[in-house]
């Protein structure tokens, strides 16, 4: 959510005054009951208003699952429901109804008919459960953070009710709250220093009808206690951001744009700007508001770039401010979170988490340890985190650990698919193609000889980052790759780098990395002599957005870097995602194959079958 507001501070709870978050408590009284005699569960996380649309399962029998839903539809930031506004939804033949094309919530307020939203949600959550003995009757906690919409909360519930009929269903998580679980939850952590930040969250009475724009809180156990709010528009990071963003040409969602032409920009902006900037001892910040800042940045003779304008040097200049000033601000809250939680663990989450390059300088700037981001920081991840929550506190506590654990090590969260139901999808393309043992030998050797290779295993990533399960990859030696990609492959800017993923006890060889960092969200220092080695992956400030690859968590992955390392003495792949632009990242074989026939991608490796484009040599 934006507001037109101005930025500033507003503190909430005085810095050591530790308040627990107690959102869920008198809910998770009421449904103590419903746990099962074997003290197994089934909780479904749910956002279905929003960009951020997705489900998520934690079972007890079954583990994690979670997929947003542009990815099953295949429409970036498609949305399960409507708003306050007809909205329309991408067509599709995955099982929604063909006469179905709209959602809409009248603006007279009346509401549609509950079966509508049904007729949505069952394909959805299907899809999901494929492979699991499971469906919606089998849900026991259905947990979602609506509130923040403007949905009608008891005709959402009666809905979900319907839906979910033996479920206890509970649907005004506050939207901070949601952040702080996938922060901590998600992580190996018993304790930790938690930070969100974001745009906004929904407009909290508490705050005069204001909303949260950032958190400071310790994690410990099961038990997360807040203990300094600050509030949207007066310290939202994520609002400061994206109205650069929005000035720079780039949409909403694009804000990765702006930090990757951050890295071209000079300071000059920055140090007009920086005296407007105020730190302050509680984590918050106080900038200018719209106007002023609009004002001050057009005194720079920086005009506002219209989308298919060209980037002027100008522009790369005012990218490079608003980084600086992101990453000052990042730095400035994590010494007062440090200052206040005695562990030397740090987490962060809300959607300003998905900036590398803010991540990385407050965590090399602070006294801590290890830091974990989950890959789906952002809203994307909400439905992930409503169920980490609920799970955390509804569990058999001292019987059971929870069903959860291992999130971070991977993200690969996505429905399965057979090698029947591969083998099936490529008949049906009517392409030629063929089985391999050693598939990961096969990926190497084509990867050296210069091909792009797109490679489709197991679940899909839940979050906005190809990281082995649905990539393409390339050689990250080559000179030319990075144009290559952009111009026939992906169709983006060429400023936008591309991503290493490295075997991750290999890393130190050729990054300045503290730790792992598994899901591509820290920018470091690739180191000076292994820049031309690997310029592919190289960005123009000499940094990296690494991926490390373990052998344990991803070892068909790690298997195929290895194999490449083997053959050229480099033990790190380009990796990108698996889609072109404006489209999500492929979830299907289908999509896979799709995407394979309308570019220039060279192969496509599913499980162990391979699509070969025409004319390829040996």
């Amino acid at each position: 959510m934006t507001t037109s507001r101005s930025w500033g501070s507003l503190l909430l709870r005085g810095a050591g005054m530790f308040q627990p978050d107690r959102k869920l408590h008198n809910f998770l009284r009421r449904v103590r009951h419903r746990r099962r005699p074997d003290g197994s569960y089934n909780i479904l996380g749910i956002c279905s208003t929003g960009h951020g649309a997705s489900f998520a399962l934690i079972s007890s029998r079954y583990g994690v699952r979670a997929l947003n839903f542009e990815r099953f539809v295949a429409k970036k930031y498609a949305l399960l429901m409507a708003r306050e506004e007809l909205r329309e939804l991408h067509e599709c033949d995955r099982g929604i109804p063909a006469n179905i094309r709209f959602l809409l919530t009248n603006r007279d307020g009346s509401l549609p008919p509950i079966s509508v939203f049904e007729d949505f949600w069952e394909p959805f959550l299907a899809h999901l459960l494929r492979g699991l003995p499971l469906s919606a009757r089998d849900i026991d906690v259905v947990a979602g953070s609506e509130s923040h919409f403007a949905i009608n909360r008891a005709w959402l519930g009666r809905a979900l009710g319907s839906f979910f009929p033996n479920a206890e269903v509970h649907t005004d998580l506050e939207h901070h709250l949601v952040h702080r679980a996938q922060a901590f939850y998600s992580s190996s952590f018993n304790d930790a220093a938690i930070l969100t930040a974001d745009a906004c969250g929904e407009p909290l009475a508490r705050l005069g009808g204001k909303s949260l724009a950032m958190t400071l809180a310790h994690g410990n156990g099961d038990s997360i206690q807040v203990f300094t709010e600050h509030a949207a528009p007066e310290s939202s990071t994520g609002e400061l951001y994206s109205f650069i963003n929005d000035y720079l040409g780039f949409e909403h969602g694009e804000e990765g744009k702006t930090m990757g032409l951050s890295s071209f920009g000079r300071d000059t902006c920055y140090r007009a700007l920086r005296p407007h900037l105020s730190l302050l001892g509680d984590g918050s910040f106080r900038f200018l508001d719209r106007g002023a800042l609009t004002t001050a940045v057009q005194a720079l003779e920086i005009q506002r770039r219209e989308p298919k304008e060209p980037i002027t040097p100008a522009h790369e200049d005012l990218a490079c401010a608003i980084q600086m000033l992101l990453n000052e601000i990042m730095v400035n809250a994590v010494h007062v979170l440090a200052r206040n939680s005695a562990s030397t663990n740090l987490c962060i989450a809300g959607g300003t988490a998905l900036n590398s390059i803010a991540n990385e300088t407050a965590f090399r700037a602070s006294r801590f340890n290890a830091v974990h981001i989950m890959p789906n920081a952002g809203d994307c991840g909400h439905a992930l985190g409503c169920a980490l929550h609920a799970e955390r506190n509804l569990r058999p506590r001292r019987t059971s650990p929870p069903a959860s654990p291992g999130l971070h090590l991977t993200d690969a969260l996505g429905p399965l698919y057979t090698d029947d139901e591969i083998e099936f999808a490529l008949t049906r393309s009517g392409l030629p193609f063929r089985r391999v043992e050693a598939i990961h030998e096969y990926a190497a050797a084509s990867i050296e000889k210069g091909r792009i290779v797109g490679w489709f295993q197991g679940g899909s990533e839940y979050g906005p980052r190809s990281l082995g399960q649905r990539s393409i990859l390339a050689d990250p030696r080559s000179p030319t790759m990075k144009d290559h990609l952009n111009h026939r492959v992906k169709h983006r800017e060429p400023f936008r780098p591309f991503a290493p993923a490295v075997l991750e006890e290999r890393a130190s060889e050729f990054f300045d990395l503290t730790g792992p960092s598994p899901f591509m969200l820290r920018v470091v220092n690739v180191l000076p002599d292994k820049r031309s080695l690997i310029s592919a992956v190289t960005h123009v400030d000499g940094t990296a957005r690494v991926q490390t690859v373990s052998a344990a968590t991803h070892p068909r992955f790690h298997a195929l870097i290895e194999a490449f390392a083997q053959r050229t003495g480099v033990p790190v792949i380009l990796n990108t995602s698996f889609n072109v632009a404006g489209k999500p990242i492929v979830e299907t074989p289908d999509d896979a194959i799709d995407c394979f026939r309308s570019t220039h991608i060279d192969v496509v490796v599913l499980h162990d079958y391979v699509l070969e484009k025409e004319g390829l040599d040996g």
